[in-house]
């Protein structure tokens, strides 16, 4: 499949003023990208925008090449759950259990809030290849993604921040999915970092995050406009799933597993959980993973 290209990207900045700083994502791109490979409704796309957009907010702390950051939710409403993750090179990707719920697929207005339920209990895990950096656990209530950041930062992180994140949908798929981050640095402002979380509160920030175009948008309508941006980093859907991977969790398989599917007769069917992206293997190759099974087995 030939993706468009993407115009996502993760912002970083720092207020000499106020002492605080910022993160902002922007994830539209990759939101719509992954909607249309889930064959999403609109309730489970913008469930889906929002949590992309707070694993973005979350990445910005990562640090090794080859790290990845991990938010996953157990929800109590019909959403069931939702798994996002971001890699320190800017790939995003993720699902959610549900993605059609009828009963609010056909409202007027798409909002996702009901579908999360009351409760959800957090999973937050940043690792590298074959090893966990750190693993956070909580439970919110209500349950949402930027809840969920909101209690990383505050629980796991003791970091005072507060988040705003704009999901919005036109035509029944994503239009927009952007967040913000503004943390009070431990020389920070006390007054400063006040005023932004009651702009938060009032809907300033969130109105500032629907209209405005850029990070430094953002930061001038709330009165950051001593910001000092770093250059933006690109993010982007892209999954690391492939017919090799594939083919070697089909060799994980027992050998009657194997000899089951040869014995079905068809080509089978994968397909992949953080993407939606389906691998056909042949009868064939099936046979040749089969064949090699003993060897494999023995030594």
């Amino acid at each position: 499949m030939i993706m468009p290209k993407s115009s996502d990207l993760l912002t970083t900045g720092f207020s000499p003023g106020a002492k605080v700083r910022l993160v902002y994502a922007e994830v539209t791109d990759s939101s719509r990208a992954l909607e249309q490979n889930h064959l999403s409704g609109p309730t489970a796309g913008l469930a889906l925008a929002e949590a992309l957009t707070a694993v973005a907010l979350l990445g910005a702390d990562l640090n090794a090449p080859d790290e990845t950051i991990v938010l996953r939710m157990q929800l109590s409403g019909p959403l069931q759950g939702l798994l996002v993750e971001m890699a320190a090179d800017g790939a995003l990707r993720g699902y959610t259990n549900v993605k059609v719920l009828d009963a609010f697929d056909g409202r007027d207005d798409h909002v996702s809030e009901d579908a999360f339920g009351e409760r959800g209990d957090v999973q937050i895990i940043r690792s590298v290849p074959g090893r966990m950096i750190s693993q956070a656990a909580f439970m919110i209530s209500p349950a949402s993604p930027l809840a969920a950041v909101e209690g990383y930062l505050a629980r796991s992180l003791q970091r005072p921040s507060v988040v705003q994140i704009a999901s919005l949908e036109y035509g029944g798929s994503v239009d927009l999915a952007r967040g913000i981050l503004v943390e009070r640095l431990p020389d920070g402002d006390p007054r400063e970092f006040a005023r932004i979380t009651a702009l938060v509160a009032d809907g300033t920030a969130l109105e500032a995050l629907e209209c405005g175009s850029s990070a430094k948008d953002w930061c001038e309508t709330v009165g950051l406009a001593d910001i000092r941006l770093d250059p933006p980093r690109p993010l982007a859907f892209r999954c690391r799933c492939s017919l090799e991977r594939v083919e070697s969790l089909l060799g994980a398989l027992t050998a009657g597993e194997i000899a089951e599917l040869v014995r079905a007769a068809h080509p089978t069917q994968i397909y992949c959980h953080m993407c939606g992206k389906g691998y056909e293997v042949p009868v064939s190759r099936i046979e040749a993973i089969l064949k090699d099974k003993p060897s494999k087995s023995g030594g």
